[in-house]
């Protein structure tokens, strides 16, 4: 018996040893693992996209190099500062690296009546804004944003293309449909009934997860509407216009199959969508950090497993401060306040650095796999995950260096500014 006793005794401590080494909190940092970390930071000047200072920007000739798609995250939907940084950093990629297609986490087809606005100034971008659907766009800085790439477009012949690559609502794409139908003639019974039986499923569709309710019935005759749609596109003659026609029954088809696991898979479908109907176009792509990411499942894997070298993130972080987010338990948008990133958190050690905005190369970092910096690069750490909503823990075990290229750090967040009506 005693024999056995040790025996299980330890085999249960070298169990338990590696869970409690993955599961220890570094809770401050050495000057020598300062001094260390201060080799991949670049300081940043400040975060206002007007400012004529660009200087500190150049460094992203070098972190971005050749690269086809530029990912940039963001650990909350309602801070200014990353949103004005998001900014900056477009209005110096457009600008001095050529990058053609600004695409944001919105759903596809209502931004298409964006685009019409920054490529042609047609339509107004708050009505359009409005129409996306979604509190997080109606913003001032997501306006300041859409207005620069306007008067860019005014001043260029090489114009950025504004497109969403989401597939949220089926509103939307249901116009564009019946509008191409209206338009070449098509019978318009087939869209009536796709239109009856979305209405239908939305109605009777409630669920957390996002996941539609959808009888067998309601199924068979989705299947044949669509068909049926797909078989009259063949006489489109325009093949842009054919192809926009398709993706817009795709993005139904997703919207009707989409799930929190499913949603990542799609959105990065319709991200190779937009760039294989722009060849050559190098693209920015902005999203919340949990999509850019490349973690297993995340859009930004299946990003990183076709582009490769060619897809660079940049993830988001902030240290304290506030954000606009959505409450559930007063059902109101607002202003809250967030979490100021305590012992244990990324944020917390990086804070510890006092340099207010920065950008830390974690690639480089993860090369060099030195011990000073294994609390960044291998272990799991907290790091904020915060939404759209509130909600009451912000941070979550996270393998920071796995999931991004780049990650920068913004000392102070205040909440974005909601449109007014």
């Amino acid at each position: 018996m005693r024999k056995y006793h040790y025996g299980f005794a330890f085999t249960l401590l070298m169990i338990l040893l590696p869970f409690h080494h993955a599961q220890a909190q570094k809770k401050n940092l050495t000057e020598e693992e300062k001094t260390y970390l201060k080799k991949f930071i670049y300081p940043l000047t400040t975060v206002d996209p007007d400012s004529p200072e660009i200087s500190d920007l150049k460094l992203l000739d070098q972190l971005v190099d050749d690269s086809k798609v530029v990912a940039l995250g963001e650990v909350s939907h309602g801070s200014s500062e990353i949103y004005r940084m998001k900014d900056r950093m477009v209005r110096y990629l457009a600008s001095h690296k050529d990058f053609r297609i600004f695409s944001l986490e919105a759903s596809m087809p209502e931004t298409f009546l964006m685009n019409e606005y920054t490529m042609n100034g047609k339509s107004d971008p708050k009505a359009v804004l409005e129409k996306m659907g979604f509190w997080i766009w109606q913003t001032e800085e997501m306006l300041a944003a859409i207005n620069w790439i306007r008067q860019y477009n005014e001043k260029s012949s090489d114009k950025i293309l504004f497109a969403g690559f989401d597939m949220l609502y089926t509103g939307g794409a249901l116009d564009e449909i019946r509008k191409v139908c209206a338009a070449n003639s098509f019978p318009q019974n087939d869209v009536n009934q796709l239109s009856e039986i979305l209405q239908a499923i939305k109605e009777q569709s409630n669920r957390k997860d996002g996941k539609n309710e959808i009888t067998s019935a309601q199924k068979e005759t989705l299947a044949d509407l669509l068909a049926h749609l797909k078989t009259s596109s063949l006489k489109i003659a325009d093949e842009k216009e054919k192809n926009r026609f398709l993706q817009n029954l795709r993005i139904i088809e997703q919207n009707l199959d989409k799930s929190s696991v499913k949603r990542d898979f799609y959105m990065a479908q319709n991200i190779e969508w937009i760039r294989s109907q722009n060849p050559g176009a190098k693209m920015i792509v902005s999203a919340h950090n949990g999509h850019i990411n490349t973690h297993k499942g995340k859009m930004g894997m299946y990003l990183r497993q076709d582009l490769k070298d060619d897809y660079t993130t940049f993830g988001f972080a902030f240290y304290s401060g506030h954000y606009t987010a959505y409450d559930r338990k007063s059902r109101t948008t607002g202003t809250f306040p967030a979490q100021t990133a305590y012992e244990g958190t990324a944020e917390y050690l990086l804070n510890s650095l006092d340099i207010p905005i920065f950008i830390l190369d974690l690639k480089s970092l993860k090369k060099e796999n030195q011990a000073a910096a294994r609390w960044i690069t291998g272990d799991k750490i907290k790091f904020r995950k915060a939404g759209s909503t509130v909600v009451p823990e912000e941070f979550a075990q996270t393998q920071i260096a796995e999931d991004f290229d780049y990650l920068i750090f913004i000392k102070e967040s205040s909440h974005s500014k909601l449109l007014t009506p």
